[in-house]
């Protein structure tokens, strides 16, 4: 079987074809090449101007060499123009209220395309249960399965981890800076721990990156949160070695790869009582009330001041990582492509 796949994120990427490769014939269609790839690549010139109208040609070209189409958003699936061989996997619910003001246009498309092939008979893949719920809640749509991320075998450990009294424990946060992910929910926690000894790593860039900078000046935490926009994905996993606890605040978040990353990196991982975050970190969560910064701060005193309650929440981690394998995504995915193709 030969399989046209639109690239997603790199971790996603990287893991499903890695497994698929074994069983069919994949190729995959991205702006920038994978260099640990197996499967055969079909790179689009990264140019700015006129990237998007390559890609819109290539996926209306390419699909009548191909057995099937993979997408991985429903504006790839619509300028595909064949269904009969599509499946689309959606990452997200397209709700253009939720998003930032400069992203709304987009998701308004991505709504409306996931509608029509919806309404068509496109099967649409989604990543969390909970993502499968909010389709069919704000949208309407029914999903034919849910099929979550595996964890490359890079960032797995199998050592749980230690709470080091010596060394200043290092809170990580990995997302975009944008209100949806609510990085202010933890910076209001932070206020009420200035007494506590941490250093903060905020990972990820957005429109909300100069209040976090005039948060952190107007209460005096400058000195403890450092910002990066952004890290190389093959220095993640080191990364995840060097912090103590992630914290994840976005109480609407659709999977949450740097929970999983977290997971399989031994971390105790604090998420709220929600979402497809609280989904991943099922029984090793440490949750709080959503939006609620004094619970959240609680917790993280919590962690940072018992080294058995630390030591047991990382045993929890890496136990639960071991559910989430990309050999098991690909056989489900697998699956739906002798389903459709």
């Amino acid at each position: 079987m030969r399989v046209l796949f639109a690239g997603h994120v790199e971790h996603y990427t990287l893991g499903l074809s890695r497994e698929l490769t074994k069983y069919i014939d994949l190729w995959i269609l991205s702006p920038h090449r994978f260099n640990t790839l197996p499967s055969k690549q079909i790179v689009l010139p990264n140019i700015r101007k006129v990237r998007g109208l390559l890609r819109i040609f290539s996926l209306k070209v390419l699909p009548k060499l191909f057995d099937l189409i993979h997408a991985n958003n429903s504006l790839d699936g619509l300028h595909a123009g064949t269904y009969h061989n599509l499946i689309v996997t959606e990452h997200t619910w397209p709700d253009p209220a939720l998003r930032h003001k400069a992203l709304r246009r987009h998701y308004i498309r991505e709504r409306e395309a996931l509608l029509y092939l919806h309404e068509i008979g496109v099967p649409i893949i989604t990543i969390s249960n909970y993502c499968a719920q909010m389709l069919h809640k704000e949208l309407g749509v029914k999903v034919h399965k849910v099929i979550y991320h595996g964890l490359l075998n890079e960032f797995r450990t199998n050592k749980p981890k230690e709470l080091a009294k010596t060394n200043t424990p290092v809170i990580l946060w990995v997302s975009r800076l944008v209100p949806i992910k609510e990085p202010m929910v933890l910076l209001e926690a932070l206020k009420r721990l200035k007494e506590l000894n941490f250093k903060v790593l905020m990972v990820g860039d957005g429109p909300l990156k100069e209040n976090v900078k005039e948060f952190a000046r107007k209460n005096e935490l400058t000195s403890k949160i450092k910002l990066v926009s952004a890290v190389p994905f093959q220095m993640m996993p080191n990364l995840y070695k060097s912090a103590t606890i992630l914290v994840h605040t976005a109480a609407f978040e659709s999977f949450g790869f740097s929970v999983l990353e977290s997971l399989g990196a031994g971390l105790p991982v604090i998420v709220p009582e929600s979402g497809g975050a609280y989904e991943v970190a099922g029984p090793a969560a440490v949750s709080f009330i959503p939006h609620d910064p004094k619970d959240l701060s609680e917790k993280i005193t919590s962690l940072l001041s018992d080294p058995d309650l630390y030591h047991k929440q990382s045993e929890k981690s890496l136990e639960r990582s071991q559910f989430f394998t990309w050999r098991k995504a690909a056989k489900e995915y697998l699956n739906i492509y002798k389903e459709f193709s």
